[in-house]
């Protein structure tokens, strides 16, 4: 698993993942609202993420953790879904201490994300 700062590297968004699902649909209209509703629901998504881990509630937290990691790589947030993806991994090993360390670093790059898509994909409707 790379560690937080080697997914650096990996991009904010890739937007080929979003056009792929475009063409899948032949339609962008599902594909941005998938992206605006993807965006309406980090903040809970995070809110699940720190909830969890505060009440050491490892089910919770994997749940969490696997929720956004999937919808991060549906919608192409590479990076986003890496930290979750190390997240999981910390809490399946149990330890809770070095999950709760990286959600500074997973609430930082989802609302960068967050600008990314609105910036580079939803700005061009």
């Amino acid at each position: 698993m790379p560690s937080i700062d080697s997914q650096q590297d990996l991009p904010l968004v890739d937007l080929t993942v979003l056009a792929h699902l475009e063409r899948q649909l032949n339609d962008p209209s599902p594909a941005k609202a998938f992206a605006r509703d993807y965006i309406a629901g980090f903040e809970g998504r995070y809110l699940r993420l720190t909830t969890a881990i505060g009440d050491r509630d490892v089910s919770a937290a994997l749940d969490a953790a696997l929720s956004l990691r999937n919808s991060s790589a549906m919608v192409g947030a590479a990076r986003l879904s890496a930290m979750a993806a190390e997240f999981e991994v910390a809490v399946t090993a149990f330890e809770l201490d070095t999950a709760r360390d990286i959600l500074p670093a997973i609430e930082r790059c989802g609302l960068d994300t967050i600008l990314e898509i609105q910036s580079r994909y939803l700005a061009s409707v």
